[in-house]
């Protein structure tokens, strides 16, 4: 642990010699008053009401890219109208060729990033720190997420809000209504940090309101603008309940068995403060959720599967823990809220009630869930439980605590401690970002004891030079019991470096990158398990949206035992030196068949690996989304030759915004079986919805297309404030 105070006193002691840096005058901030209303607009996007007609204009929009600082080519205005309910935003996106306006998604949580889209930041404390993200197209789509610390968090957050969009001659035109109910804010503040950003897809170019700095996103709320003139705003509602009633039906056709099912329960919460509310999830159930995406293992390490659960996913941001990065699976997570209601093998287990407490106080961030877990597997009724709780400093920084108790698969004790700094400026050499982070955590069980992890991380992701350095040592037992750890009694030290410069007399070329990345893994006695080098020569982003890149890795590892992979095949233990490469093509976003193609081949353990997959998208009309993913994978070993395939198929019928229908098609060669999940979705009313869903597994010995069990589910949720 001695080595973790000599970093974090580094650490410390450059954060604060980087402080004058941060006193670095910014580019001035731009405003819009916001005009109260008594009567708010209709929410249809034909901005034709009084209001809108009386409102001070904001505009001006400066290209983030291709041309950081130029203005953008297209003209942007929106206004600002509030009421004692809502918040409304009114924006004209003017264009020269409305024909050429790329529209393709209505599905709601999706994402609009191939079509001409609005991203809407909103710094409603004005701490310039945290807010929410908002995003939608010409036909009225809507998704939202969280900002934690300057950074999106996720879209896992949905609220409840309005927005309808239209198309004329001249342009498209965007009307939101954002309810006061939805988000939480300072009454006491009269301005908001608020920042704008237009993409025009065709072109790749994005333009912005405030356009400080090219490396930084919309969602850096400490370098956004401000809406002004917010007075008598308060919370409508502090009470919200969500009540659910739920029909399920499961058929097991191997053995003929069957079960039905009838429930209830739901989720009622209160706010405690403005910006922190406490929640109890009563008989919580998932019935909705989507399915995991399948995966074929070919390492000597256990794979990383995404939280989905609506329940975990809102307001995760706060159990954010160090730096996660976001160029791999992460190393450790002391909290993975996946452990809660699931079995090691993926297993659903009920979770009879979970409470939870999350938001802001002041300058302390608060996240607190507690959950009871049913038996299972000749295991008791378990308690899980996680605190996390951090405190802004400087201008752009925190420190905090997590701690969790409890084992949801043992009756044994099981406890984890941990603390971490993370250290951000945007400011840095005037004006360029630095990031640093160190961080220490202690894991008790049973069986072996306690371990520690620590680590540290600095970088500096910028547009021209983006690179950095990390490292961590893990504990030979350190396995937390609601975390996540994918090595053990290892130390790792991995650096990368990017050079990626903007050619002016190239036209047909955006920009090229030169890149090279290296991660080294020894064990506690130091010596060397496992390397990778992996150099990027080159990557090409072409100026008509198609990217190209060719990477050499160049790997070392010594597993001490043997290891099965997926396939049958075992790798012998011993020290292997390989070389791969990659070639991949990605289509431009602007086309109606979009994704990208590849092909790696080389040296593989002790034989040779080909790899061909796909990814490939095709929208022919905004009602309709196809989605094709596919990996063939062929071994060549001296004692055995096989292939292994995997494949998923996703249609989307998009009836509107509010209402649509998914088909999920997942097949893989090694378990020679196929899965059919199919869901409906209709929001009938905001914050009142509709699922129907139906999950099928297909495949035998003898027959790929024997069904095996089937389960069938209605589900109706709704959202009540008072």
């Amino acid at each position: 642990m001695r080595n973790l105070f000599y970093l974090g006193a580094a650490l410390a002691g450059f954060a604060g010699s980087a402080l004058a840096a941060d006193e670095t005058a910014s580019k001035p901030r731009p405003s819009i008053t916001a005009l109260r209303v008594e009567l708010p607009p209709k929410i249809d996007g034909v901005l034709d009401d009084a209001a809108w007609q009386s409102a001070p204009v904001a505009g001006d929009f400066v290209q983030q890219d291709p041309d950081d600082g130029e203005p953008s080519t297209e003209r942007t205005e929106f206004r600002v109208l509030y009421d004692d309910n809502a918040l409304y935003i009114g924006v004209w996106c003017y264009d020269s060729e409305p024909e050429k306006i790329i529209a393709r998604s209505m599905t709601r949580d999706d994402y609009p990033f191939e079509d001409d889209h609005l991203y809407i930041a909103i710094d409603s404390f004005l701490d310039y720190r945290n807010g929410y993200a908002f995003a939608t197209n010409a036909n009225g789509c809507r998704w939202d997420g969280l900002i934690i610390n300057n950074s999106f968090a996720g879209g896992s957050w949905d609220a409840i809000w309005e927005c309808k969009s239209r198309t004329t001659d001249e342009g498209w035109f965007s009307e939101i209504a954002i309810p006061f109910n939805s988000i939480s804010f300072d009454p006491n503040k009269t301005a908001w940090g608020f920042n704008i950003s237009r993409n025009i897809r065709r072109k790749n170019e994005t333009g912005r309101w405030h356009n400080a700095q090219r490396q930084l996103w919309t969602s850096s709320v400490s370098d956004a603008g401000e809406i002004r003139g917010l007075v008598g705003l308060r919370q409508v509602s502090k009470w919200e309940a969500l009540p659910y009633g739920m029909g399920k039906y499961h058929h097991n056709h191997d053995s003929g068995d069957s079960s039905a099912l009838g429930d209830f329960g739901g989720d009622i919460s209160y706010k405690l403060a403005p910006n922190l509310s406490a929640s109890l999830s009563v008989n919580t159930d998932f019935a909705e959720t989507e399915v995991d995406s399948r995966q074929l293992n070919f390492s000597r390490f256990s794979l990383f599967y995404p939280e989905k659960r609506d329940f975990f996913l809102r307001d995760s941001g706060i159990f954010q823990f160090g730096q996660q990065s976001r160029r791999s699976s992460p190393a450790t997570i002391p909290f993975f809220s996946r452990q809660i209601g699931l079995t090691q093998n993926r297993r659903p287990v009920p979770i009879n009630f979970a409470t939870k407490i999350t938001g802001r106080i002041g300058k302390y961030s608060i996240g607190i869930i507690d959950a009871q877990i049913d038996g299972h597997d000749g295991i008791g009724s378990q308690n899980a439980f996680v605190a996390r709780v951090s405190r802004n400093v400087l201008e752009q920084s925190s420190i905090g605590l997590i701690t969790t108790v409890g084992d949801p698969n043992s009756d044994e004790d099981a406890y984890l401690i941990g603390t971490d700094f993370n250290y951000r400026t945007t400011s840095f050499l005037n004006n360029k970002t630095l990031r640093a982070s160190v961080y220490a955590l202690a894991n008790y069980d049973e069986a072996s004891d306690w371990s520690q992890v620590y680590g540290g991380s600095l970088t500096y992701p910028n547009d021209l030079l983006d690179g950095g350095l990390s490292f961590y040592e893990v504990g030979e037992d350190f396995q937390p019991k609601l975390g996540y750890t994918r090595r053990t009694g290892i130390r790792n030290l991995s650096s990368w470096i990017s050079y990626r410069p903007r050619p002016e007399s190239i036209e047909w070329l955006r920009k090229y990158g030169l890149t090279y990345r290296n991660s080294t893994y020894t064990n506690l006695d130091n010596d060397l398990e496992s390397q990778t080098h992996s150099f990027y020569l080159p990557f090409l982003d072409f100026e008509s949206g198609y990217e190209l890149y060719f990477k050499i890795d160049r790997e070392y590892d010594r597993p001490e035992q043997d290891f099965p992979i997926s396939g049958g095949a075992t790798v012998p233990a011993g020290e292997y030196w390989t070389t791969e490469y990659t070639i991949d093509f990605e289509l431009k976003e602007s086309g109606k068949f979009r994704g990208d193609f590849g092909y790696r081949f080389g040296g593989w353990y002790h034989g040779d690996k080909q790899t061909a997959y796909t990814q490939l998208g095709y929208d022919p009309a905004k009602w309709l989304n196809l989605r094709l993913e596919y990996s063939y994978n062929l071994f060549e070993l001296p004692d055995v030759e096989f292939d292994a395939h995997i494949a998923s198929g996703n249609i989307r019928v998009n009836f509107t915004p509010d209402m649509g229908w998914s088909h999920l098609l997942q097949y893989d060669s090694i378990t020679k079986s196929i899965g059919y999940h199919t869901r409906y979705f209709w929001e009938f009313q905001p914050g009142k919805k509709f699922h129907v869903v139906l999950r099928q597994n297909y495949g035998d010995d003898d027959h790929l297309f024997s069904l095996r069990e089937s389960e069938f589910v209605l589900k109706t949720v709704a959202s009540f404030r008072f």
